[in-house]
């Protein structure tokens, strides 16, 4: 099911960001730089959503490894990180005018009577959660990660990072226990106590299955966890992934 999601989303997408470009075209010609500004952030926002659904769907998705003294840290692939922080930074900036244009009645893209009280509203809810996202992608260096050391490892895709020792895990699995329905590209570590931690690695690799199979290797040989203090853990990445 998750494919034919991807390719409709891909195509109302891609189609609305056909249509914002050709407006904001339109107001490049007339001379209205920030009303074609607002056309453009909302083709970029539009661009974020379709051109990561090129990478994912045909599976050919890639992870940047960042190995180090004390372990690896592990980043989505650039191809779908770099257009959505764009298409983020693009809403925010389309908001940010819209919010300024509408009410001084300088806006010079038409909008529907029906709307002029939404729009503004939308635009101050798209400013409120997406600068705190892009000021913390920038503090973080992505917009998730994944790290893993001797000791154990640790994950960010949310505001608060979340980890465990290697010890504390009972398993890790594609699905969490008694779970109904699986999450695309989850790595599910379940502690002793109970916890259960999900992080979604469908931006990583293909499903996210060659990252959690890494990551329950390096759980179940101890005496491997050196790899991921050196360019071997990237290796045994690629190698899986061919």
């Amino acid at each position: 099911m998750k494919s034919p999601v991807i390719l409709c989303a891909a195509v109302v997408f891609g189609a609305f960001g056909v249509f914002t470009a050709i407006v904001a075209c339109l107001q490049f010609t007339r001379l209205e730089v920030p009303s074609a500004i607002v056309a453009l952030g909302a083709t970029l926002f539009c661009l974020g959503f379709v051109v990561p659904a090129f990478k994912t769907f045909p599976g050919r998705v890639r992870p940047r490894v960042q190995p180090d003294s004390e372990g690896t840290t592990f980043r989505p692939d650039r191809g779908v990180e770099i257009p959505i922080q764009v298409g983020m930074a693009g809403a925010l900036v389309s908001s940010v005018l819209l919010l300024v244009l509408l009410p001084t009645g300088r806006l010079a893209i038409p909008v529907p009577p029906n709307m002029r009280y939404a729009l503004p509203f939308t635009a101050s809810f798209l400013v409120a959660g997406i600068a705190p996202m892009l000021w913390r992608n920038v503090r973080r260096g992505s917009m998730s990660y994944l790290r893993m050391t001797v000791q154990g490892m640790e994950f960010a895709q949310g505001w608060r990072p979340r980890g465990a020792d290697w010890a504390s895990v009972k398993d890790i699995a594609s699905e969490g226990p008694n779970q109904k329905a699986q999450t695309p590209g989850a790595i599910v570590f379940v502690l002793n106590d109970g916890t259960v931690l999900t992080f979604t690695a469908s931006a990583y690799t293909p499903d996210g299955s060659a990252l959690r199979d890494l990551a329950r290797y390096y759980w179940q040989y101890p005496e491997s966890r050196d790899e991921l203090t050196d360019d071997r853990v990237r290796a045994r990445l690629m190698a899986a992934l061919r």
